[in-house]
Formats: structure tokens, C-alpha cells, sequence
């Protein structure tokens, strides 16, 4: 681990103000206020072994003394008080907060500000001296990025380039231990781009402020080793540096501003919009895509994963579960696939399944070499075969290629999981399937199909991007892209889904196409092992409405116990009438 250490304010408003954060290589004169006054309360804690809150605060104009732990904030004269990072673990927290909760919202209502920096949630997740109207509640959820919501808020002036959405100054941890709700707040910065998971807030309340943050400035934060270097010529040393000054002299303009009731207010932040409720009636189909991350290192994120499915297979009404392939990270590595099969093991007699394998379940190495995988080592063909909904496969012993059949919402389906880059015999196995099925309707999950760019793979285009193409490998046999398995297979039966993973980016892509008889083919593309912790927990479920058309499609973390709000993380597509 690197550590990151703190310098002079002289020397951070002297580093060079780089593109990607700051908007000016001049330093910029602030208006000072004399005087300013600010008590702080600061703990060295478990989690960073540091506590510079005083020090900053010093530096960047405060006159600073600790707050006093036996006297009503309200009668100290100061104009801010400052609560560090992680103060919530010290000894003496609960009992100050117990005696002078109430004093501290009279200390603002009187014209006083208060500024908690990031609090561990499982401590403190909702902050004891917040007034009845106001009320933030922290969550677990950290964040490399942190989402400009009021760009003209002056905490955020100068902390990034002009006309910027976003800033980052830690690879992993800008902000942490962000708020989950907030009512009566208004947000300044957020780890998700459409407002959820606040990580700076501001409240009115009567003459003062109050700034709840999930920024711990006022601590060393240690950078992994292995950690990405960020774009540009700065380090994540001197990113840090230079937001923290910036923070901290805005801080002070601020404060000033508030004392002087000239601070400019803001509208309250209405909370996000959160994904619909699950409709009563509605049946589920869960996609888990390349799960190749928590075979290798979280496999108790793989656990957690399956855990949910069968926990929640009454309330959703989950009828199955595909798997979209690279099941692990690397083929010949016994131990991911026990992970993996440990895993699948808690859906056993629940929730049927289905697997279908990517580059990395085959070959050496999970090189896909060679169409030698061990999904057929790890998990039971005859325990498989025999589910209820079992319907066949292409090689008898072999998990590469199969079918199962079902009934939900009142129709009839087939779902194919087909081999990594399928080969032409198995597109023309899967094409009579279909033709001795003429009453079902189809879904069919491949690992690689949809590229990211909502367009299907299609090694014959060279305008657009073909990374990660089945052609580009070395799997023998044939090898069909998304464009061939459309031509040969999709667009002649009555397949209504398409799903698979494998693609990285923004890892999503949807397509709807009309196949030859006029029905629209709902093409889906589904990736999360780019994020932390090799995808989240994130899950994408398909709930099917009662009216037998609607399917709503939701991004859930299990882990987080949140969903992804995006356009492309969530949204609602209309199927062709039951024949």
C-alpha cells in the first residue's frame, strides 16, 4: 500500500491545477473572512491511523480549538462545527450526542454550521442531531467517482474542470460510506450519475447549515499498489492534495458567507427515482452474468448472489436462472469451478438453471483453445437432466448445449444455452429444436452476441468495433458471431430473447429486431464484472408482467440491496401478443 501524505496548504496551492481537476493553473484569490472560528471533534481511527481535521481547517484560514465535550455547543461562539471522519467510533461520541443532539440544531438555527465528514454506517447510519425535517441515512456503498449535481454550489467551486459532470481524486474510495436516502437536503456531489448515493450534502435549517459528506478529507487514505494510475499527469497523491485544498478554502468562504447570511440557498433534492415495485402476479427470469470474478476472488459474493435467488424465489416468483457464461476466470482452475458449483449447489431443488459457457470455461487457462470445459467436470449432466424442465441436449453427457422447457405467464417457452462462439452444426441442432417446438416461444443465452454498442457482433464489419469477437480467437471448429447466429438462427424461428454477456465498457447493449415472420426479437447484452469487486452482486432480472406483454427489466445488487437507475440498467420493452 501507498500512503498519502499530507502537505502544507502552501505547497497544495502551488501544484500544478491539471485538467482532469482543476479549472485554472493560477491560484485564485478567495475573499477572506477575519476570524472565523471552528471547534472540531477528531478521532485517529481503526480504519486510517490519522485525524488532520484541525490542521486543515487551520490552514485554510479557522482559527481552531477542540470542541469542548462538556459544554452546550451553542454557548461556544464559534461559526462551524467540524465532525471528522470516523468521530462516531470515539469513546466519548454516543454520550456528547446524547446530552447535546438537540443544542447542536440550535447551534444552526442560530446561524452556526455543522460539517460531518464520512461516518462508518454500521456506527452511526443516521446522524442523532439532525432535526425532525431533515433526515440522511448512510449506506456501505464507496465510489472511485463522485457526480457533480449542483455545479454552482461554491463547496464544489474549482474542483473540477469547466463544464465537467464528474471528478475523482482516490481509485476506489472518493467517497465512502456514501447516504442511502436523504430527505430535506440538497445534493452537491453523488457516486451515482442520477443523483442516488449522495456523497456531499447540504441543509438549511433556520440561519446555519449543515454539510453531511462522505469525503474523508481529513484522513490519510492509502492507494493500492495495483491500483489504475489516472488519466493525465498527476498522481493520485497530488489529486488528493489539490481537492483537499480546494475543499477546505471553499470550506472557509463558505462558513463565512453562512455567518454573514449572504450563502446562497438552494432547492431541496427531491430522492431519486427508484425502480418499481414488484408487481404482484409478475413472474421472474434472473440473468447472472460472467461470474468469472467471484469464482477467482469473491466467492462468497457468488454465494451471496445464489442466496438471494432461492431466499427470494416465492416473493419474486423466479422460475429460472441463466447463467451467461464464463462461469469461471480460468478453465483448468479446480478451485473456481468448487466456487462456482458451491454456488449453483444453493439453487438445487429451488430454482431450475442453466449455464451457458463462455471463452473462459474452455482450454487451458480458460484460453478457448480447445472445447474442453470444466462445466461438465463440476456439475452433474444426470442431475441437471434430471429437473422437471429439462428438455435435451445436443450431446448426451454434455452441458455445452441444452434446452429446458416451461411454462410462465401464460406462455409456452424454450430457453437454449448455447456453447461459447457456437459452431454451425449447433446453431442447425438448436434450428430443429425450434421446428419440433412450434408452440413455444424462444430465449436464447450465448456468451458472446451483443456488442456494446447495442449492434450484434459481426466479424464482416470493419466500421464498427469488434473487440472480443469469437473470430478473433483461437477455438477450433466452426465459430458463429452475433450477426451469424441471427442469420441462422434467430431470424428464421420464434425466438423473442437473446441474452449474453462476455462484453466489457459499459457492459450493456439492447437491440430490438424484427424477424422474418414479423415478431421483435429482444436482444439483451448484460456485464458487470468490470466493477468493484468483480460486479457488485449485480444481477439483471426480467419481470414479466401480468398482462402477458410488459417486461420490465431491473438491474439489482444483492449486495448493496440497490438497483441501477440508468436507461440502460433499467428499462420496460412490450413482447408480441401469446399466439
Amino acid at each position: 500500500m501507498r500512503t498519502i501524505h499530507l502537505r502544507p496548504l502552501s505547497d497544495w496551492v502551488l501544484i500544478p491545477l491539471f485538467v482532469s481537476l482543476v479549472m485554472t493553473t493560477q491560484v485564485v484569490a478567495f475573499p477572506r473572512f477575519a476570524e472565523l472560528t471552528a471547534a472540531v471533534y477528531e478521532h485517529t481511527d481503526q480504519w486510517t491511523n490519522s485525524a488532520f481535521a484541525s490542521d486543515l481547517l487551520a490552514q485554510a484560514g479557522f482559527v481552531v480549538q477542540p470542541l469542548p465535550l462538556n459544554q452546550p455547543p451553542s454557548q461556544l461562539g464559534v461559526d462551524v462545527i467540524v465532525l471528522g471522519s470516523f468521530v462516531c467510533e470515539h469513546e466519548d461520541y454516543e454520550r456528547y450526542m446524547s446530552m447535546y443532539k438537540d443544542d447542536l440544531a440550535r447551534f444552526v438555527t442560530s446561524g452556526g454550521t455543522i460539517v460531518q465528514f464520512t461516518q462508518a454506517d454500521q456506527n452511526e447510519a443516521d446522524a442523532p442531531y439532525l432535526p425532525d425535517a431533515l433526515a440522511a441515512t448512510r449506506c456501505d456503498v464507496d465510489a472511485d467517482t463522485l457526480w457533480i449535481r449542483s455545479p454552482g454550489h461554491p463547496l464544489v467551486k474549482g474542483l473540477a474542470a469547466p463544464n465537467a459532470q464528474s471528478v475523482s481524486f482516490h481509485p476506489t474510495r472518493s467517497a465512502w460510506e456514501t447516504f442511502d436516502t436523504q430527505t430535506g437536503f440538497h445534493v452537491i456531489l453523488s457516486a451515482e450519475q442520477h443523483g442516488r448515493f449522495p456523497a456531499l450534502m447540504e441543509a438549511v435549517h433556520g440561519s446555519g447549515r449543515i454539510v453531511s459528506a462522505a469525503l474523508a478529507l481529513d484522513k490519510t487514505i492509502t492507494v493500492p499498489d495495483n491500483a489504475p494510475k489516472p488519466s493525465g499527469p498527476a498522481s493520485w497523491a497530488d489529486m488528493q492534495q489539490a481537492f483537499v485544498a480546494r475543499f477546505f478554502a471553499n470550506l472557509h468562504d463558505h462558513v463565512g458567507a453562512v455567518r454573514g447570511q449572504s450563502a446562497p440557498v438552494f432547492e431541496v433534492t427531491p430522492p431519486p427515482p427508484h425502480a418499481q415495485p414488484y408487481t404482484p402476479g409478475a413472474w421472474t427470469l434472473v440473468a447472472m452474468p460472467d461470474t468469472q470474478i467471484y469464482a477467482q476472488e469473491y466467492p462468497g459474493l457468488f454465494l451471496a448472489q445464489t442466496g438471494w435467488i432461492a431466499r427470494n424465489k416465492q416473493r419474486l416468483d423466479i422460475r429460472y436462472v441463466v447463467q451467461l457464461g464464463d462461469v469461471v476466470n480460468t478453465n483448468t482452475d479446480l478451485r473456481q469451478w468448487e466456487n462456482a458449483r458451491d454456488a449453483f449447489g444453493l439453487l438445487d431443488g429451488i430454482v431450475p438453471y442453466a449455464i451457458a459457457p463462455g471463452n473462459h470455461d474452455y482450454g487451458p487457462g480458460g484460453s478457448a483453445t480447445t472445447r474442453d470445459t470444466g462445466l461438465n467436470d463440476y456439475f452433474s449432466f444426470d442431475e441437471i437432466a434430471a429437473m422437471p424442465t429439462f428438455g435435451g441436449a445436443k450431446e448426451p453427457g454434455k452441458l455445452d448445449n441444452v434446452y429446458h422447457l416451461f411454462e410462465a405467464g401464460g406462455r409456452k417457452w424454450i430457453l437454449f444455452t448455447l456453447e461459447w462462439a457456437p459452431q454451425d452444426d449447433t446453431l442447425a441442432w438448436a434450428g430443429h429444436v425450434m421446428d419440433d417446438h412450434p408452440d413455444r416461444d424462444g430465449i436464447l443465452a450465448t456468451h458472446a452476441y451483443m456488442n456494446n454498442n447495442d449492434r450484434r457482433y459481426d466479424y464482416t464489419d470493419t466500421e464498427h468495433p469488434q473487440t472480443y469477437n469469437p473470430h478473433l480467437y483461437r477455438t477450433p471448429g466452426s465459430k458463429n458471431d452475433g450477426q451469424q447466429i441471427w442469420d441462422k438462427l434467430i431470424r428464421n424461428h420464434r425466438f423473442l430473447f437473446t441474452l449474453n454477456g462476455h462484453v466489457l465498457g459499459d457492459g450493456t447493449g439492447y437491440l430490438a429486431s424484427q424477424a422474418d415472420d414479423g415478431h421483435t426479437v429482444h436482444q439483451m447484452l448484460a456485464n458487470y464484472q468490470m466493477r468493484q469487486l468483480g460486479g457488485e452482486g449485480y444481477l439483471r432480472l426480467l419481470e414479466f408482467q401480468p398482462d402477458g406483454i410488459t417486461v420490465r427489466v431491473k438491474t439489482y445488487s444483492c449486495l448493496y440491496n440497490t438497483f441501477l437507475l440508468d436507461p440502460d440498467q433499467q428499462f420496460e420493452i412490450k413482447l408480441d401478443p401469446v399466439r
